[in-house]
């Protein structure tokens, strides 16, 4: 433990916001840390058909936020599947609870 406290991004950028210094409070500069790797996983390749218009709206999003169509692509696609893990959840609870 480094002895500097937790805190919140969003306090963070409040006190960025107002002009305070914040490295030397909230970061230890002298040991810094890297994050933990992200478990391997293996990656495969696939083909996916889309109309213009989706392609142009994925890339349209990805300009607007300085990311890949393939990131705009995964990002989305994570949360449509875990939307729907959450509803397979609450329909198994719910045919429990009859």
């Amino acid at each position: 433990m480094n002895g500097k406290p937790k805190v919140s991004i969003e306090r963070i950028e409040k006190e960025v916001e107002a002009g305070k210094e914040v490295i030397d409070k909230y970061f230890d500069v002298d040991h810094p840390r890297v994050g933990q790797p992200r478990i391997a996983r293996r990656i495969r390749k696939t083909n996916l058909d889309l109309t213009e218009e989706m392609l142009r709206e994925l890339d349209e999003l990805a300009d607007s936020l300085n990311v890949s169509r393939q990131a705009v692509i995964k990002v989305i696609l994570r949360q449509a599947l875990d939307q729907h893990r959450l509803a397979q959840q609450r329909n198994v609870t719910r045919k429990k609870d009859m």
